[in-house]
């Protein structure tokens, strides 16, 4: 094979995917919108406290965001800090989750 049909092969089998700029910029987006979501929860919790109203949901979201984080990151790091801190949002989440029903829907 010449360097021309490498080439062509090459590009032809990456016009679907994502060079290695493009993936990092791929996954970094991810990591500014969780920023940015994490911070309207603070802003609408604390505006829900001031008011002296629950703010369960607001948390619920961040926790939850957290437990599939974590849970992804040891799917494929495989290190137990990431299981531990899985479950221990994931569980976090469901109690946010339940007062916030049993707070709004009694």
């Amino acid at each position: 094979m010449d360097k021309k049909e490498i080439l062509e092969k090459n590009k032809g089998k990456r016009r679907n995917t994502l060079d290695e700029r493009e993936q990092r910029v791929y996954n970094s987006s991810f990591g500014f919108g969780a920023v940015v979501v994490g911070i309207l929860c603070l802003l609408f919790s604390v505006f829900r406290a001031f008011q002296h109203y629950t703010f369960y949901e607001f948390v619920t979201i961040i926790l939850a965001y957290l437990c599939t984080t974590f849970l992804y990151q040891y799917k494929n790091i495989k290190k137990p800090f990431y299981l531990i801190a899985g479950i221990g949002t994931g569980m976090a989440a469901l109690l946010c989750a339940a007062l916030f029903l049993w707070v709004n829907l009694s």
